[in-house]
């Protein structure tokens, strides 16, 4: 069976008309219109060809905060179930999802560095072609606002410094890539040594003020979590995390 495919007549983002993609060895060798002048397309010899007939085609998905799926929600991840994160990562990529964070909500300690150590196994060993590739956790808490909380259980919130990060994280600072955190509950050196260890701080289940706010951009926060909610409105009083993060660069 050949390795060469080529896609006809498929629509891409952000160009106009019909394309054709040739794929050799699960790489785009080569891009062209297919419908100039009403050429007929050239086709590598030996090729597989797939007529999308219109249908668009794009770069997969990334996915930024998943908690669950399949019945697992990803806290009760643990080596021995692994097995159940393999098949939602195949059934993520049949939906157009190439990459993705498994999201941790706020649980205790314990279940935590569990999850975090299975996920952690799951990176070193996980396929290539054909599955969502786990790019890192998303940890969504502890440390978050009380009062915002949501659905987070109260009483595994944990104060936001740098003792107690650690702590959380313990030895699985490399499979961590994103925190989420409410910015007015942090000890000044926290987002910094976070983002020195290559994790993305993201602000969220916060009632931070726009000084705040800013203050936690500056130091290195550079996303939101689920904007609009878990926060205040937006008001033209005082603006807080939203009015920030929409009219900072």
């Amino acid at each position: 069976m050949s390795d060469s495919t080529v896609i006809l007549n498929a629509r891409l983002p952000q160009r106009a008309g019909l394309y054709q993609i040739a794929i050799q060895a699960g790489k785009i060798t080569r891009l062209e219109r297919s419908d100039q002048h009403f050429v007929p397309p050239s086709v590598e010899e030996n090729a597989q060809l797939l007529d999308v007939e219109g249908d668009w085609i794009t770069l997969g998905a990334l996915d930024l905060q998943i908690i669950g799926a399949l019945g697992l929600a990803f806290p009760d991840l643990r080596l021995d179930n692994l097995e159940q994160l393999q098949k939602i990562c195949e059934l993520l990529w049949q939906q157009g999802v190439s990459a993705f964070c498994p999201t941790l909500v706020t649980t205790s300690i314990e279940n935590f560095q569990g999850s975090l150590r299975a996920i952690q196994a799951f990176q070193q060993s996980q396929s290539g072609l054909g599955t969502a590739q786990v790019v890192g956790v998303h940890l969504e808490g502890p440390f978050l606002n009380k009062a915002k909380r949501g659905a987070h259980p109260a009483e595994y919130l944990q104060p936001l410094n740098l003792d107690t990060v650690k702590a959380v994280i313990g030895e699985f600072t490399s499979a961590i890539r994103i925190m989420t955190l409410a910015p007015e509950e942090a000890t000044e050196e926290v987002i910094s040594w976070l983002t020195a260890q290559g994790i993305t701080v993201s602000l969220g289940h916060s009632l931070a003020t726009a000084e705040q706010a800013t203050q936690a951009f500056d130091q290195g926060a550079t996303m939101v979590t689920h904007a609009f909610n878990a926060m205040p409105r937006l008001h033209h009083r005082e603006p807080g995390l939203l009015g920030m993060a929409l009219t900072d660069s």
